[in-house]
């Protein structure tokens, strides 16, 4: 994307070039404290590494993906081959001290101290995982400078605020592909976040093999599922990075996979297979109304939590998965559930009746107390969403937020007040589309709880990427960089909240992900290269760069808020390869083209004037291209229109900036160009618009659901 937009990105440069600062240091997560000094140390062909600590085969690991990788950024052949953890070479340039080595366990000291001098560079910690946190930082460090690479002189103390930083990542509705799991976990490692919660089982599939229970992978997944063998190694494979992985099986509703496998665990007698829960096409005259009645009073799938053999079943299942699954941690899901398919069976509503359960949340919180019961068996301690919540539950079931609410959250609060301890996933929901700043300003601790109470009871907080939208082709694209933002919110201290200085090392950090982990940038020219036909890329990139998708839930319920605009039959089955399925949530060509137009309305200078004018030139003049390659393309003829308003747009504004036309009528064109159109919008709309007004409006401070 960088290489479309060089000029708008040297011109941003050159506005905010100059000494530099602890400010200007592109490290994310911040760290708690961050020390500049004077000088730098030079990358060089004599910059070896030593190791002092008791033995370390994941730090081991780890230091030798650092060296290799930081040859390859700078080109530098450096003097050691393997670094073996056995020598400790008294002129090493980079000297690692830690004290004991560690498994990821939730709560241990993840602290370091990095000290880079002129001469030599130091780093320290408690436990090998700490001294991984400090080699990323220190990678961050790293700057291009003249005919080679630096890194600042600076002390950096730094350690944690939030003891659980995860990513949830839905493999049930949309299977992801096991080497992008393993990709999302080499990001993960990036930005320090430590817990990988992997959504296995919903109603559209089953994703685990089970040799206890085969036809769960045979009924339930439609072919697709990780083997033991994988699971086992994405396990190891993210221990060595310090991350944990936290299986979810979804219980006892949104469990059509499991049914269509196993039905005598059902509720009720049908034709299970893995599908939707719902059918909303059955909906006349549909309406959002009609469509949460729906939600409420329909039916289910739901497990039958009244049968012994319901316990028999999930015991061995979960002493199975306790042998795949080594972390202790064990998430039952537990959300959802409306109840309806229990109240229609007589069997169950005796049961409830014997045993004085006045209504269905009774229920399954007498199912939640069971599955409590066979966790510990095999160590595992119980998560669920937060339905799971209520005045029986054990106080070590841990409860994850996830439906919006105020800042005010009492629900929170109680959590808490029992003594349970909660994840904070409201505010944090990728699927929903919305930009980095909006998940980055929102904090895990509700406004109305203590510190005292928020440092005993919350837990940290999850970006959770539900697969509706997502496969193996766009989920990095969707996932990342966002969720960078995320894990500095979790990480860094709750005073660390400038979103312009987020995105701007969040563009950096970009380049390193991309290069490092994540197949972000690629998937999304893959896209793209498909349109074209393996023709010219720029055009289509140039395009759509500027766009991103439409905001909250409207995709998935655009037949009923958007009649027209979108298209809302997506099923399990459509590819997802449309501009929609493309474009990023942040625009980072629309950020700086931002910077660019505040810059201009602030000072009125003719440099910034004419980079405006370069790039709204470019924009114009695009259409012509897009048109000459959209003859033999049928998607590029399908969203010309996109390509139209954008060059009409930047036609439109070229026009105000040289006095021409009504300001009045060009802003009411403005707004009809950036309407919706094949769910994407134009992200930069308030840029163009302010050059119109003169006046730039913030960024919404929220968007809506729906």
């Amino acid at each position: 994307m960088r290489t479309i937009f060089t000029t708008l990105f040297i011109f941003w440069g050159f506005l905010s070039a100059g000494a530099q600062t602890t400010d200007s240091l592109n490290l994310l997560p911040r760290p708690q404290t961050v020390k500049l000094q004077t000088g730098r140390f030079i990358i060089s062909n004599k910059f070896a590494v030593g190791i002092n600590g008791p033995g370390s085969p994941k730090l081991i690991a780890s230091v030798n993906r650092f060296y290799v990788q930081l040859a390859k950024r700078t080109g530098v052949i450096f003097p050691q081959e393997y670094i073996s953890g056995k020598e400790n070479p008294a002129d090493a340039q980079l000297a690692i001290s830690y004290q004991k080595s560690i498994n990821p366990v939730i709560g241990i000291d993840e602290s370091y101290t990095l000290t880079v001098t002129p001469e030599k560079i130091a780093l320290t910690a408690t436990t090998d995982i700490g001294a991984e946190h400090g080699l990323e930082t220190l990678y961050q460090l790293l700057t291009p400078a003249g005919s080679g690479f630096c890194c600042p002189a600076v002390e950096i103390n730094d350690a944690p605020r939030f003891k659980w930083r995860g990513l949830m990542i839905d493999v049930a509705r949309h299977f992801i592909p096991f080497e992008v799991l393993k990709r999302n976990v080499d990001a993960m490692a990036i930005v320090k976040m430590n817990v990988l919660h992997l959504h296995l089982s919903d109603d559209e599939g089953f994703r685990v093999e089970s040799k206890v229970y085969p036809k769960l992978q045979e009924n339930g997944s439609n072919g697709l599922f990780y083997t033991q063998h994988q699971l086992k190694e994405l396990v190891n494979y993210a221990h060595d990075r310090g991350i944990i992985v936290v299986p979810e099986f979804d219980l006892p509703g949104h469990c059509s996979s499991i049914l269509a496998a196993y039905p005598f665990l059902a509720s009720y007698p049908a034709n299970y297979k893995p599908a939707r829960r719902f059918n909303i096409d059955t909906i006349k005259n549909s309406s959002l109304g009609k469509i949460m009645q729906l939600i409420n009073q329909v039916q289910t799938p739901t497990i039958d939590p009244t049968k012994e053999s319901t316990y028999v079943f999930f015991d061995q299942f979960l002493r199975e998965m306790s042998s795949i699954f080594t972390d202790p941690y064990f998430h039952v899901g537990a959300d959802e559930n409306n109840g309806v398919a229990w109240k229609q069976n007589p069997a169950i509503a005796a049961f409830m009746k014997a045993k004085g359960m006045k209504t269905t949340d009774d229920l399954q919180a007498y199912f939640v107390n069971r599955m409590h019961g066979i966790a510990q068996k095999y160590n595992k301690r119980i998560i669920g969403w937060e339905e799971t919540f209520n005045a029986t539950v054990p106080q070590d079931v841990i409860i994850q937020k996830w439906k919006p609410a105020a800042p005010a959250d009492t629900l929170v609060k109680s959590i808490v007040g029992h003594h349970n301890q909660v994840i904070i996933s409201a505010g944090y929901y990728l699927d929903m589309y919305f930009p980095a700043y909006i998940h980055y300003l929102t904090d895990p601790v509700p406004a109305n709880l203590n510190a005292a109470a928020a440092e005993k009871g919350i837990l940290g907080g999850e970006a959770a990427m539900w697969s509706e939208l997502v496969d193996g082709g766009n989920e990095e694209i969707r996932v990342w960089p966002r969720t960078a933002a995320i894990a500095e919110r979790f990480w860094s201290d709750a005073g660390v909240r400038s979103a312009d200085d987020m995105y701007r090392r969040l563009w950096a950090l970009d380049f390193e992900l991309n290069d490092r982990a994540v197949n972000e940038y690629d998937s999304y020219i893959k896209i793209l290269d498909r349109w074209v036909n393996d023709e010219e890329l720029n055009t289509a990139i140039t395009l759509c760069n500027v766009y991103t998708q439409v905001k909250g839930y409207k995709r998935l319920m655009a037949a009923i808020l958007s009649p027209g605009e979108v298209h809302a039959k997506t099923t399990l089955t459509t590819p997802l390869v449309g501009i929609a399925d493309a474009v990023h949530t942040d625009s980072e060509t629309g950020w700086y083209f931002r910077q660019l137009v505040a810059t201009y309305l602030d000072k009125h200078d003719a440099a910034s004037l004419e980079q405006i004018k370069s790039q709204l030139q470019r924009w114009q003049s695009n259409k012509a291209r897009f048109n000459a390659l959209a003859a033999n393309s049928p998607y590029l003829q399908q969203i010309a229109d996109l390509s139209d308003n954008l060059s009409n747009a930047a036609g439109i504004v070229l026009q105000a900036l040289n006095n021409e036309g009504n300001k009045d009528d060009q802003l009411k064109q403005l707004q009809q160009l950036e309407k919706p159109r094949h769910e994407v919008q134009l992200a930069i709309g308030q840029s163009l618009e302010a050059l119109v007004t003169g006046k730039l409006k913030p960024e919404p401070a929220a968007y809506s659901m729906f």
